[in-house]
């Protein structure tokens, strides 16, 4: 067997794991209480409380697995709990999820993200894929019907694209999109109903520039994923003539309007900065996060899905281990092979707005409001 061996220069964190994970969990929590503090107050707290009852079912399948893990291997319960972190996946997966899921589908998916997206690898570090994202592509998958009608609406990302096609081109069909979703102002602080964790835009941001100066995630992947899709989207734009909105051009409120939209901004923070299953050269992490922009927009704008970001994660999370040996040597001597795939990738996210400046119909018109049902349950022990 041959083994490549390289030395300087090497860059060792000043952040333990522990450190890193306890800083990720404090910013997880933050955005999760946030989101509890909204239901609560706007549906009432048996709405709030439904959204704890979902992250301990899933905290405790994930120990339960670990446990049961940490018993095959014959290794120390505590130890394998307390090193896996198994929580901070269980906090994804639940923030990923809609208030209405019910407790046995997060059971399930959390099973499948620890067992079957974690453990079947091997364990911490040893995953190929996000085990959150594969606990969310289980759900996505079958347990789409499995909801508690505890609140029930139509939710921006799936209005957006349901009735809008992803294109509202003229003020008019945007003021017909707002005056359904509550603003951009609602749309920027989370005051509408969706994802548990992913609608908080502003705040997500916050705790991702916190987790940056903290030395926990690298600013390259948000930055350059979420930048991407602005530049897309703003290519999008042009090309297909979507006018200014209250005097803000086209190109400018469109590509705000995307990142705003849906969870590609807690996707960009919180889910492809995974150290596990992102690449580790610096160049491979910005090839790895273009491309996942680029897929994203794709699937959004073509794809049978209202959401991208899950899929571009997993998809891109493949590729990985072949990035990661296409960049392998001395950085100054592949410099100019990781240009060359930076190129390819900003190649590949340009030819994506053209593809669907092409075949896209925008909307022109106001969209009739369709019917809404917002049906709060009066009672947590009937979600039970």
């Amino acid at each position: 067997m041959k083994y490549t061996f390289h030395v300087s220069p090497n860059l060792q964190s000043k952040n333990s794991t522990q450190q890193i994970m306890r800083d990720l969990t404090i910013g997880l929590l933050v955005v999760f209480v946030a989101s509890v503090i909204y239901y609560s107050t706007a549906f009432g707290i048996n709405v709030g409380l439904q959204a704890v009852i979902l992250l301990a079912c899933s905290l405790v399948t994930t120990f339960v697995c670990e446990a049961v893990f940490a018993k095959l291997k014959k290794k120390s319960v505590k130890d394998v709990i307390t090193h896996s972190f198994g929580w901070v996946t269980s906090i994804i997966l639940v923030m990923m999820c809609p208030m209405n899921i019910t407790p046995y589908a997060i059971i399930i998916a959390t099973f499948f993200a620890i067992a079957v997206g974690r453990l079947m690898f091997g364990g911490f570090g040893y995953n190929i894929f996000n085990p959150a994202a594969v606990g969310r592509a289980v759900i996505f998958a079958s347990f789409s019907g499995a909801t508690t009608r505890l609140v029930t609406s139509a939710t921006p990302t799936g209005i957006l694209a349901g009735s809008f096609k992803w294109l509202p081109m003229t003020e008019v069909a945007l003021e017909s999109y707002l005056d359904r979703v509550g603003g951009f102002g609602s749309l920027f602080l989370g005051t509408t109903p969706g994802a548990i964790g992913e609608t908080f835009s502003i705040l997500i941001l916050l705790v991702g520039v916190f987790l940056v100066l903290r030395g926990v995630i690298d600013w390259r992947i948000p930055t350059f994923y979420l930048g991407t899709i602005f530049v897309i989207t703003c290519a999008l734009a042009l090309l297909t003539g979507v006018q200014p909105y209250h005097g803000i051009p086209g190109w400018i409120w469109y590509p705000v309007l995307h990142l705003i939209t849906g969870g590609v901004i807690f996707g960009g923070v919180f889910m492809l900065t995974d150290p596990v299953t992102a690449p580790t050269s610096p160049a491979g992490r910005i090839f790895f996060a273009i491309c996942a922009a680029a897929i994203t927009v794709l699937i959004r704008l073509k794809g049978n899905l209202p959401e991208g970001c899950l899929y571009s994660i997993l998809i891109m999370n493949c590729f990985t281990p072949m990035i990661e040996s296409a960049l392998d040597g001395p950085q100054l001597e592949i410099k100019k092979k990781a240009w060359f795939m930076i190129a390819c990738s900003a190649v590949l996210a340009l030819c994506v707005s053209f593809y669907a400046s092409s075949t896209m119909k925008g909307v022109k018109g106001p969209v009739k409001k369709t019917a809404q049902v917002v049906e709060v349950v009066p009672c947590v022990e009937e979600v039970l």
